[in-house]
């Protein structure tokens, strides 16, 4: 690709880039449920709703998660007195052997929730509410299904209820009970979870609008990513050509990959041996640092030859077992300085090979 046809590809492509930034996923607050890398399961999110949504339980919250469900499902004005919960209960078995995730029953009702975090719904609903009717056969049962995503072609008389609206509505509701409860734990984790889950929502947004993204841009995605191999490739040339002002000689190059920084090694085995080699280190930033890794010295040789080999301003350490010695500019540098650099380097290490 010709280099007019790179500056067109940029122009053209700016507005692109720029788009693109903002799916660059920031650094994640980390909560008590992610450090364990289970916070995105169904099961261990169930059994948290399961603990808070029982007003009997320690966090003395009362019919907070409740109110929420039923003010979601467009019934905010249900009888939800403390006592009148009898039982919430975890993966209720129906005759057919099947599993529903939570109910809740109450005096004159009974509430059953489906949790869906990631996976479609495939859940035989209509053996849910068998089950439900002919357990208890004098209570309204309402049902919900709770998910990140809206789900589509949810049969009645089930209703789905997002986790966004889910915990907008904790949230309008629970003043009272964050300023008046008298243990301050189950605030800490009732908040903790739901940043959890709202970690969870933007993941899970972001994923959906990236695709779209690419799909859209692939061809284009593609023309920029063969930018960005060209400019190393010309980079890597350009710092080949700088030995070959040295000294005559053959040089072999590797590029990896440090993270988001790319490493071009050059290796003048004629000149420093087998596996010593210098490093250019490219930033994202556009600039440039210096390392060079020196191999096959004694142990008890290495004080005496690291006088000689680490250069004004450069940090020294060791890598293999401590038989590699290793060197890195402290600062960064320009194309320019880049280059001045680079070339001292090369006349340092032949100096030190007796080149």
């Amino acid at each position: 690709m010709s280099i007019l046809k790179h500056s067109n590809l940029l122009i053209e492509y700016k507005e692109l880039v720029e788009n693109g930034m903002r799916f660059k996923k920031p650094q994640k607050i980390k909560t008590i449920f992610s450090i364990g890398g289970r916070g995105h399961y169904e099961n261990p999110i169930s059994d948290i709703i399961a603990f808070f949504i029982d007003p009997r339980e320690e966090h003395q919250f009362e019919t907070l998660l409740l109110s929420t469900i039923f003010t979601l499902l467009n019934h905010k004005h249900m009888n939800l007195d403390q006592g009148t919960v009898e039982l919430v209960e975890r993966e209720a078995v129906t005759p057919a052997g099947n599993r529903i995730d939570l109910v809740v029953v109450g005096g004159e009702w009974v509430l059953v929730i489906e949790n869906k975090i990631y996976h479609d719904l495939l859940n035989p609903l209509k053996d849910y509410e068998n089950y439900i009717t002919s357990k208890y056969p004098d209570k309204t049962p309402y049902y919900a299904i709770l998910s990140i995503n809206q789900v589509n072609g949810i049969p009645s008389p089930w209703e789905n209820i997002l986790y966004q609206d889910f915990i907008i509505e904790i949230k309008n509701q629970a003043g009272p009970y964050m300023f008046h409860s008298q243990s301050a734990k189950w605030s800490f984790f009732l908040q903790d979870f739901l940043l959890n889950i709202e970690e969870m929502i933007g993941d899970v947004k972001v994923d959906r609008e990236m695709i779209e993204f690419v799909q859209k841009n692939y061809n284009k995605i593609l023309n920029l990513i063969e930018v960005k191999d060209n400019y190393i490739e010309t980079i890597k040339k350009e710092f080949t050509k700088i030995i070959h002002e040295v000294s005559t000689t053959n040089v072999t190059e590797k590029v990896h990959n440090w993270s988001r920084r790319v490493a071009i090694r050059f290796y003048c085995q004629e000149l420093w041996g087998k596996q010593t080699n210098l490093v250019l280190v490219l930033f994202p930033e556009g600039d440039y640092k210096i390392y060079y890794y020196v191999y096959g010295i004694e142990e008890g040789k290495q004080e005496i030859e690291n006088r000689k080999l680490q250069a004004t301003g450069y940090k020294q350490w060791k890598e293999g077992k401590g038989s590699i010695l290793c060197y890195k500019t402290e600062q960064r540098y320009d194309i320019e300085s880049a280059r001045k650099e680079f070339k001292r380097m090369v006349q340092h290490l032949n100096g030190y090979f007796n080149v």
